[in-house]
């Protein structure tokens, strides 16, 4: 048989050269961090140590999201574990498109500490709800602070933001109201199963539908029946939320941060926190691990009025070390809980499996 490269190893080839070619390019490149480096302008490192522990607190802030979700029903469920959990979902959502590997990692490694699989998926969809509509209302809010900024900026520009704007919060709000139909709807929910079951039977990908069809049936009542029970909550819900609206405003102070590392104190923390906000929005429906690419370029154009002075490309690239190649770095030791598989739609499956027969 001949040998051929897998597509996505070819895929994770062409991400990686991307990565690479862009730090070489913000680094080298003219008014490159490089040349900022080796010029007369500053840097005050201590906002950078500040930029630093500012992500550590995001990630945080996320851990406490998924602490309070689960230890709901779980005493025994501890803030190390939710931290586990946390850093694991960071480094799959940073190497996987449109952060899609996360939350079945989350699921398996929740399973593993005893957590079943229909409740973790329900939690983690809710608390996925949560940030999508705080976020939304954070990313509605930003556009109107930065109306200004937007309006300066050259015609061809402007019309260039507002497709990506209008493209970002389409993709959001859509996103948003599946996940909301299929968390409410138990009928049109079985309908959807049903069909994909079929489809996937029909292209012999999935034996023994029935079968299958019937134990996935299992998990949706015991995924509605935690939906149900969550939403007769409204404290845990609004401590959720509190605690999800300050992650964000964890997260977008990094740039704060740097924007005051690099010399700059002009525009306050809510108009940079605000500007981070609609760059992670435009750069969000990139299906690349990271967004590669997509987060430089967003941050050039919408941060371009704030970084003067042959600064801009610096900014991005520590932007990008703190927000995404330090966390990647920071997080890697965590696969080695998903060390045995690579592929985790067969570990939630496998464990789907054993606590069905538990359940029989």
């Amino acid at each position: 048989m001949k040998k051929y490269i897998k597509p996505k190893y070819i895929f994770n080839i062409a991400v990686i050269g991307l990565c690479v070619g862009i730090i070489l390019y913000f680094f080298f490149s003219e008014n490159g961090l490089r040349d900022l480096l080796n010029s007369n302008t500053p840097i005050i490192w201590e906002w950078i140590v500040v930029a630093l522990l500012t992500e550590v607190v995001f990630m945080l802030f996320e851990a406490s999201v998924i602490f309070v979700f689960i230890k709901d029903d779980f005493p025994r469920f501890r803030f190390i574990d939710a931290v586990k959990v946390a850093l694991m979902g960071f480094f799959w959502c940073a190497v996987t498109p449109s952060s899609t590997g996360g939350q079945p990692m989350q699921v398996y490694l929740l399973h593993s500490m005893k957590v079943p699989i229909g409740y973790s998926s329900s939690r983690l969809i809710q608390k996925f709800m949560v940030y999508q509509v705080i976020l939304t209302l954070i990313n509605i809010i930003s556009v109107f602070i930065n109306i200004g900024t937007i309006v300066s900026q050259p015609n061809n520009n402007i019309r260039l933001i507002i497709v990506l704007l209008a493209l970002g919060f389409i993709t959001q709000i859509g996103v948003t109201v599946m996940f909301l139909i299929f968390s409410f709807s138990e009928k049109l929910s079985h309908k959807l199963v049903m069909l994909v079951a079929k489809i996937l039977n029909k292209i012999k990908i999935v034996k023994n539908v029935d079968k299958k069809i019937a134990n996935i049936e299992k998990q949706l009542e015991s995924f509605h029946t935690s939906n149900r029970d969550i939403y007769k909550k409204p404290k845990l819900l609004v401590k959720v939320s509190i605690l999800t609206f300050c992650e964000f405003v964890a997260m977008f102070l990094v740039s704060y941060f740097i924007y005051r590392a690099l010399g700059f104190n002009e525009a306050g923390p809510v108009q940079i926190i605000s500007c981070q906000a609609i760059v992670n929005l435009v750069s969000g429906m990139i299906p690349i691990p990271g967004a590669s690419g997509a987060a430089e370029l967003s941050f050039t154009v919408f941060f371009g009025p704030f970084f003067i002075h042959g600064t801009l490309k610096s900014a991005a690239l520590i932007w990008r070390f703190i927000n995404y190649y330090a966390v990647v770095f920071f997080t890697a030791p965590f696969a080695y809980f998903s060390k045995d598989k690579t592929d985790a739609a067969k570990k939630a499956e496998e464990a789907e499996k054993t606590e069905l027969k538990k359940q029989d």
